[in-house]
């Protein structure tokens, strides 16, 4: 049992330094965002990916480790969550160790969802800007579809519009 709950820390270990490396990409990202580097946001992109999928793996493991100790402790084949594992070890040595793993994947967790949320309002404010600049150029080489794009269709079905085959 020992045993399981040493392989359990391990890939718990594993996850939180996968979760490390993508809040270092993360922040690196916000850097590459506010400095508008296409190209570099890209690797960065294909590196997250790379880390994600590597923590996807770790999580499966994971689970399945999880199910394999809630069945010999006698839960069957239940999903035991970490807290529900700790309380039931709590005699045990392992515990601590849990315990602790636990509040560093949380910790991490919790910055990486920060840092996350700070590039999603970069990239919504780009988006923004690039939406209203574009709508700047369109009306000013097309002033019609500035005022009436939505109620009439274009500029060709604009009112005033000269069609030769009307």
């Amino acid at each position: 049992m020992s045993g399981m709950i040493n392989q359990l820390v391990d890939i718990m270990n594993e996850q939180a330094e996968r979760y490390n490396e993508l809040l270092g990409l993360t922040l690196e990202e916000k850097d590459v965002l506010v400095q508008n580097d296409a190209e570099s946001l890209q690797k960065i992109t294909n590196l997250k990916n790379i880390v994600i999928t590597q923590n996807n793996r770790l999580e499966r493991k994971r689970l399945s480790l999880t199910k394999d100790i809630a069945e010999v402790m006698g839960y069957g084949n239940t999903d035991l969550d970490l807290t529900q594992l700790i309380e039931l070890m709590i005699d045990q040595p392992e515990a601590e160790e849990l315990e602790a793993v636990g509040v560093k994947l949380r910790d991490i967790i919790g910055k990486l969802k920060e840092a996350g949320e700070v590039n999603r309002l970069l990239l919504e404010s780009a988006l923004e800007y690039a939406d209203y600049t574009l709508n700047m150029i369109r009306s000013s080489i097309e002033p019609e579809l500035a005022e009436f794009p939505a109620k009439y269709g274009g500029i060709d079905s604009a009112p005033g519009s000269f069609d030769a085959t009307r």
